[in-house]
């Protein structure tokens, strides 16, 4: 499993599998947030069964399950509320992870800067830049609130 830290709270992966939900118990992660939709493809582990597995080891778990490209602003509240209100340290995941860093740059993007996020993302392999405008049109519109 190839874990990528974003910064001090929060690391992002790609789909894990059951047994890895005990190595990610092990390695501290105290919540683990889910945002690849259940049955998404016919390859992909049970939500449910994982969810159990990290529940039973004491992790938390929030599934907020987005299309890929596709953020509502309510899944972005969702997701910024999880972040908020999770046990450090956070796991998001997907199928490769890029709808998790999507949905964390999105919801830093009110109080931190664009450039430092798209930064933090680059350094942990994901390019930002498609997003850059996305981001600013966003955290204008939650400044405006």
């Amino acid at each position: 499993m190839d874990i990528k830290q974003l910064d001090e709270r929060f690391s992002v992966t790609a789909q894990p599998g059951i047994d890895d939900i005990e190595q990610l118990a092990n390695a501290g992660f105290r919540t683990i947030i889910a945002s690849r939709a259940r049955n998404e493809t016919d390859d992909q582990p049970d939500t449910q069964t994982l969810k159990n597995k990290a529940e039973s080891l004491g992790m938390t778990w929030y599934e907020i399950p987005v299309e890929p490209g596709k953020y509502a602003p309510e899944d972005i509240e969702a997701f910024a509320s999880a972040l908020q209100s999770s046990t450090d340290p956070v796991l998001g995941y997907c199928r490769t992870g890029k709808r998790a860093i999507h949905l964390w740059a999105y919801a830093k993007a009110a109080h931190y800067p664009i450039a430092d996020l798209l930064s933090q993302a680059s350094a942990a392999g994901y390019d930002l830049e498609p997003l850059r405008d996305d981001l600013e049109i966003y955290r204008n519109r939650m400044g405006q609130k």
